[in-house]
């Protein structure tokens, strides 16, 4: 086809297109149909894109605090070495990750005279707690599936939240004690906690600190009429004993992590390996230089 064939081609083809659009826009009904035929299909497609959202959401969604739930009270009684087999798991020997000699394998970070568990502190209106979960989920089953390791790690979760499972509930009730409803710890035990994480946290090198959680934290009072919150979450503490001791000393825990070690974040996997590993003392984190 030559130059002159294709140019008049073309031009039949724009005279068409441009009749055809002349016709579409005076043929109202038509318009009519089109645009109820696209609210029909929009409506109808509604239940499936909201099904397909909530099998997103599903496939992210952890369940991992519930999972470890205990309340203050099973928390005392392994305390009181109560419930041994529930409470003296495997940690670590608190080696630093700058130690040249660091072994490859985690069993061999695994002491041999001590045993223990981790309590984590955890509440509904807690951003960071609820960005963390899955990354911890699959950092424990993973690595409590380690040579060595073997299925003896012992985690736990308590909901300091004044409505338990309920963010927006439990963020309009924090102002006032008389709002406090949770049955799994109560506000005077909340208080108490505090004091016991007190000196272990603030002795602590500035790494394991946060300028968020500092001495005054832990003297207030969350009973007071007022009310002043609860124990800063997320927080991990770690209590360890010697293995031929029957109880752990509530008021000296071994290790008090409020939120984020260092320069550590939530929106990592890597990072969250890092925290974990430092919280239960296998392998102590240092910041890197920049």
């Amino acid at each position: 086809m030559s130059s002159t064939e294709v140019k008049k081609e073309n031009t039949k083809l724009k005279v068409k297109a441009t009749a055809a659009w002349e016709w579409f826009k005076s043929a109202a009904w038509l318009q009519v149909l089109l645009i109820v035929g696209l609210v029909v299909g929009i409506v109808v497609s509604i239940p499936y894109i909201v099904q397909g959202i909530t099998d997103l959401v599903n496939r992210n969604t952890s369940h991992f605090y519930e999972s470890k739930e205990i309340t203050f009270d099973d928390f005392q009684r392994m305390i009181d070495g109560e419930d041994p087999s529930r409470a003296d798991g495997v940690v670590g020997t608190g080696m630093k990750d700058t130690d040249p000699n660091l072994p490859d394998e985690y069993k061999d970070l695994v002491s041999e005279d001590l045993e223990g568990f981790v309590v984590m502190f955890v509440k509904a209106n807690c951003d960071n707690c609820s960005s963390i979960q899955s990354y911890l989920e699959t950092w424990f089953n993973q690595f409590n599936n380690e040579d060595g390791i073997n299925n003896r790690l012992r985690l736990f979760t308590i909901d300091v939240s004044f409505v338990p499972d309920d963010s927006s509930k439990s963020t309009e009730a924090e102002g006032s004690a008389n709002n406090y409803e949770n049955e799994n710890i109560t506000l005077e035990q909340q208080n108490e906690m505090m004091s016991y994480m007190k000196d272990t946290y603030l002795n602590q090198d500035d790494a394991h600190r946060v300028s968020e959680v500092t001495e005054s934290t832990f003297e207030m009072d969350l009973t007071s009429p007022s009310g002043s919150g609860t124990i800063p979450t997320p927080t991990f503490v770690l209590y360890t004993k010697n293995k031929d001791e029957e109880k752990y000393d509530i008021a000296n825990p071994t290790k008090v992590i409020c939120g984020a070690i260092g320069d550590l974040n939530y929106t990592s996997q890597a990072d969250m390996n890092s925290q974990m590993l430092d919280v239960f003392d296998f392998v102590v984190y240092s910041e890197r230089a920049n």
